[in-house]
């Protein structure tokens, strides 16, 4: 990948997270002034989760903007781990967010209070879950168009965020007939949704940072390698963010000049990555 499609690509996807962001934002006020006027824990914990969204949108933004700096002597890969950074910042808020409500939502089990009905928040909710689904279709599409694992990661976020949505506007509908907190219940159940789905991305993102192999990835390029008749002892991927780079242990070959760059430019083209070789012997098997 030239150095002006992968700017094309990068471009692309600042247009796309930015578009995101602005409707998270839009979605995050329009829910914080209903939860707060009806007086649902489930409805502000939704429009919070929507803040989250926007704040990771932003958060993306800065960590895919990084890309775009040269390399340098003091970053020779680059800066795609500033992306890894703001992942981890992201996740423990998201953790403790889901820890805030999970006590909220348990109080208001403990000591319901009243919940104010209107069909037209209602009305506005659905409107606000609909969205969310054609902004999961519009990230899914955008995800195939530059090949993006943020993309792909914001179209599930989506989805799983139209869902909430209609909880809550099940919650803030029962709560009002059934003169029972459900309410607490949706607002209990968001929470967890939010814990666990914190937990997941520290996880992920911990392993990434702590240097965890790739295995497949590595799979991938070993075969590149073998393909061209190169036999590699080891093949390591060190990721960068979106970037990664790959080190391989090569036994000495008298053609490797040759084989060594038709190497390089299948596993630039095929997975827009790099791969530096070091010579081994078959003793470090």
């Amino acid at each position: 990948m030239d150095n002006h499609t992968r700017n094309n690509r990068i471009k692309l996807q600042l247009v796309f997270i930015g578009v995101g962001c602005a409707v998270n934002l839009a979605l995050f006020f329009v829910k914080l002034y209903i939860g707060l006027s009806t007086n649902s824990v489930s409805i502000y914990a939704d429009s919070l989760n929507n803040g989250l969204d926007s704040i990771g949108c932003i958060a993306a933004l800065a960590g895919i903007g990084l890309l775009t700096k040269k390399k340098s002597d003091d970053y020779p890969y680059g800066f795609g781990r500033a992306q890894n950074i703001t992942d981890f910042l992201i996740s423990v808020c998201v953790i403790v967010t889901g820890f805030y409500f999970g006590y909220i939502s348990l109080e208001r089990l403990m000591y319901p209070v009243p919940i104010w009905f209107s069909v037209k928040y209602a009305v506005i909710l659905g409107f606000t879950a609909g969205i969310k689904i054609l902004l999961g279709i519009f990230f899914r599409v955008a995800d195939k168009k530059v090949g993006s694992g943020t993309l792909k990661a914001m179209s599930y976020d989506s989805f799983l965020d139209f869902f909430i949505t209609f909880s809550t506007i099940i919650a803030m509908t029962l709560s009002e007939k059934a003169g029972y907190s459900i309410d607490g219940v949706i607002g209990i159940l968001i929470a967890v949704i939010l814990t666990v789905q914190g937990i997941k991305l520290l996880k992920d993102v911990c392993s990434v940072i702590l240097g965890k192999r790739d295995a497949s990835r590595c799979s991938e390029v070993m075969k590149i390698i073998e393909e061209e008749g190169l036999k590699a002892n080891r093949v390591d991927c060190h990721l960068y963010g979106e970037n990664s780079v790959f080190t391989a242990d090569i036994l000495s070959d008298k053609d490797f000049e040759a084989k060594s760059g038709n190497i390089k430019t299948k596993i630039q083209n095929e997975m827009q990555a790099e791969i530096y070789f070091r010579f081994g012997s078959d003793e470090d098997e």
